[in-house]
């Protein structure tokens, strides 16, 4: 499978995929060509000038959904397949353990994609009661927030390639940061009397239906 570092990068890469699926492989296209790394014979597609402008753009199309909260909804759950993929295509590239052997590409495709839908539910979980507060009330919350999974998996991407256990270290920082934020919203959160909706406990009308508290 390889050295312990390519694993620890491959986790890492895996994991910023579970935030936001294209940007490892956009961030391992653009190392291959810096001294930091190099994509196997089998990976250099991901470097093509072509590839990259795609991922580019799906990067761009992935933030720009995740930042309308009605969107966001079914994107928590039409995302898996991509960062599934994504996770299996960015820990096989670090590890280069894609080939004819079956059982080798069992495993990338079993620890990668699993890696990275384990992240996006984690995901999901921190991304709910935010959504279900703060970007109610404010749609600048929204793109808050998917600017800052962007950018959360760039750090922890290109750190899996630079520094591999610091990419680890910040994916636990940042999913615990996480978690820690939709906790203290979701205490602050309570239900509208009126229509059911998600309101500040201290709001003084309902954001939903607009009847006062």
């Amino acid at each position: 499978m390889g050295s312990l570092m390519s694993i620890m990068s491959a986790f890492g890469l895996a994991g910023g995929a579970g935030a936001k699926a294209f940007i490892p492989l956009l961030v391992l296209g653009g190392f291959h060509y810096t001294p930091y790394f190099e994509l196997g014979g089998r990976f250099a597609w991901i470097a093509s000038p072509q590839v990259m402008l795609v991922l580019g753009v799906l990067v761009v199309l992935e933030i720009l959904v995740d930042s309308v909260p009605e969107l966001g909804e079914y994107s928590d759950v039409i995302s898996y397949l991509p960062k599934i993929v994504a996770g299996f295509i960015a820990f096989a590239a670090a590890t280069g353990s894609i080939d004819e052997n079956l059982t080798q590409l069992g495993i990338s495709g079993a620890l990668g994609g699993g890696t990275a839908a384990g992240v996006h539910w984690v995901r999901n979980q921190i991304r709910r009661p935010f959504r279900e507060v703060a970007e109610t009330l404010h749609g600048g919350a929204a793109r808050f927030a998917s600017v800052g999974e962007a950018g959360v998996s760039t750090v922890v991407a290109s750190s899996a390639i630079v520094a591999p256990p610091v990419a680890i270290f910040a994916l636990g920082a940042f999913v615990l940061a996480g978690f820690g934020v939709s906790r203290k919203l979701g205490g602050r959160s309570a239900v509208c009397p009126n229509c059911g909706g998600t309101m500040y406990r201290d709001a003084l009308a309902c954001p939903s239906c607009g009847v006062e508290i």
